[in-house]
């Protein structure tokens, strides 16, 4: 069922939208309503907006499915903190089995504890991941914890109650103007009109954004792209660069939101992809689960992504298991930080290292880095 309705939201399965169209269209009438009811709530005060001793940046999306959020978090509070800033990642951590509020520990955490994705970032960063679902109470903790001067909100653009300096909204290259109904008779959380609500909007997958631009106005635009780093062998622990999957016969399984990006890419990079398994978003794999994918014997590796192997470290895995690691690419980057500082009010370090003052060049504000 699942797979039909992503199939009706792609325009693929034309006869089982027409059977469905009256119950999507009825549930995604009555998620409009609660919209609409939640939006009101907030502008009447009903429902109180918190604001955060420092400033929060928010990366999120406005569509079901994966965008690519988690890579533009990590590059994200990588470029922050170098130019100066002790920026830490706030993350729900989707399907996490601990509770509260809480800071990723690497040395005493799981992926299944803490969420793979804020488990991963932990990994991956070395900046302070704080899970929780009150965002306002995770910042604090960062706050106290780690001294933390700015927030990177990790799927925030839905957060209401949460004052928010900065939005970044990424959206899909390839979208078109006739898959934006609401969830579920379409992929959308949100009516799509609300990406004017954003600051900057992160262009990915590939296309041209010619869907979005006639919506978005004169919001900046800035294309991202993901790019191969090297592939990791988990039982080894041996690194090796990607083009060492260049002509392997391989087998590639992944639980992504776009599973089909991460095939793409590895064909991309000149693997002969032989065997496609995907898994749902957030997947929490069974012994069965890895049975099944390293089950053939006509490949040479099996490749994963990241984000599940954080899952999988403690299974029984073959040799030949590697991870693909990902790296994010954004066009005219320097000008998105120059954005992201200009909005919290913060001049770059390089304007800085030149003696140009923070209130010079429309930089809102006086802090300065020293």
């Amino acid at each position: 069922m699942r797979n039909t309705i992503i199939r009706v939201w792609n325009g693929e399965a034309k006869y089982a939208r027409w059977i469905l169209y009256i119950p999507l269209a009825f549930f995604s009438y009555l998620y409009q309503i609660a919209l609409i009811v939640r939006e009101l709530m907030y502008k009447s005060g009903a429902i109180a907006i918190e604001k955060a001793v420092i400033p929060v940046i928010s990366v999120g999306n406005i569509s079901l499915g994966g965008t690519g959020k988690t890579p533009v978090v990590e590059r994200l509070s990588q470029k922050l903190k170098e130019e100066g800033l002790n920026p830490g990642i706030i993350t729900r951590g989707y399907k996490r089995k601990k509770k509260g509020t809480f800071v990723v520990d690497i040395q005493k955490d799981t992926a299944e504890t803490a969420g793979d994705e804020a488990f991963m970032l932990a990994k991956k960063t070395n900046i302070p991941v704080i899970v929780g679902k009150n965002r306002l109470e995770a910042i604090e903790t960062g706050v106290r914890s780690f001294h933390i001067d700015i927030a990177i909100l990790d799927d925030g653009f839905q957060v209401k109650n949460l004052e928010k300096d900065v939005d970044l909204l990424i959206l899909n290259g390839k979208e078109t103007p006739e898959n934006h109904e609401l969830f579920p008779l379409g992929p959308y959380r949100e009516p799509f009109m609300r990406i004017r609500d954003c600051d900057a909007i992160l262009i990915n997958k590939g296309g041209s954004g010619k869907g979005v631009i006639p919506f978005a106005g004169n919001i900046p635009k800035f294309k991202v792209s993901y790019k191969p780093v090297h592939v990791y062998n988990l039982t080894k622990k041996l690194i090796a660069p990607y083009t060492y999957l260049k002509g392997a016969r391989v087998a590639a399984f992944s639980g992504l939101g776009d599973n089909r990006s991460f095939f793409k890419l590895l064909k991309d990079i000149g693997a002969d992809v032989v065997h496609e398994i995907s898994f749902p978003d957030h997947h929490r794999y069974t012994a069965r689960d890895i049975k099944k994918c390293v089950s053939f014997n006509d490949v040479d590796f099996i490749i994963t992504t990241e984000k599940d192997a954080v899952k999988i470290t403690h299974m029984d895995i073959p040799e030949n298991l590697f991870y693909l690691s990902i790296e994010v690419a954004i066009e005219n980057e320097e000008k998105l930080i120059g954005l992201l500082l200009k909005k919290i009010g913060i001049a770059p370090r390089r304007l800085i290292s030149k003696g140009i003052d923070s209130q010079q060049g429309g930089f809102r504000g006086s802090k300065i880095i020293q």
